[in-house]
């Protein structure tokens, strides 16, 4: 059980999230799922090195400069460097982003995850919460967004990620990676900031 919880965790890892997000985006019933082809790989191929590529390959630097101790951020304090670089890549995706047409709902995910990252950075100065949870809790928010604001059928997707989100935090418990209230807490910050923004 303990393996298949962390390899869960892996796959459902905070850095690939944006990516499931674009393909819920992408394939939701939607005015999205007719971006064209070329657009939608563009994205994700920007969206692939900026937030999964890039921050990763930072990890070294921040371990040789001793600002971590090991890749797993188990401390709180470790993982401000990181996400502040983050939010340094993200915007560079955004940048990126704004260059094709057909994009505005990817530079809105775009925007709303610079602004999710700050808060989460701040939060981390004091406790730490999930940021597993977060992310999917961001996800799940902007797929509501998606539904209420363009007229997308989310329902079935919204279902599937809500069970998903629960898995993660089941997964996240059982490795005593978390407390119930960082993970509760970290789910509700990312679903009700990007609500909050965006709605």
């Amino acid at each position: 059980m303990k393996k298949l919880a962390e390899i869960f965790s892996y796959a459902m890892h905070p850095l690939f999230l944006p990516l499931y997000g674009l393909f819920f985006i992408f394939n939701s019933n939607s005015v999205f799922a007719f971006i064209p082809a070329v657009a939608k790989n563009y994205c994700y191929v920007v969206t692939f090195v900026c937030l999964c590529l890039l921050p990763v390959l930072t990890l070294p630097l921040f371990k040789k400069l001793r600002l971590i101790q090991s890749y797993h951020l188990s401390d709180r304090k470790e993982r401000i460097y990181p996400v502040i670089v983050s939010v340094f890549y993200a915007f560079l995706g955004f940048y990126l982003i704004r260059q094709l047409p057909y994009t505005n709902i990817v530079q809105q995910m775009y925007l709303v995850l610079i602004i999710v990252l700050c808060g989460f950075a701040i939060v981390t100065l004091r406790w730490k919460m999930s940021m597993h949870m977060t992310a999917i809790g961001a996800v799940c928010g902007f797929l509501l967004i998606i539904g209420f604001r363009y007229f997308g059928d989310v329902r079935t997707t919204f279902m599937g990620l809500l069970c998903l989100a629960g898995l993660l935090g089941t997964c996240r418990l059982y490795l005593k990676k978390h407390n119930p209230a960082q993970v509760y807490a970290g789910f509700v910050f990312g679903l009700s900031f990007v609500f909050a923004i965006l709605y």
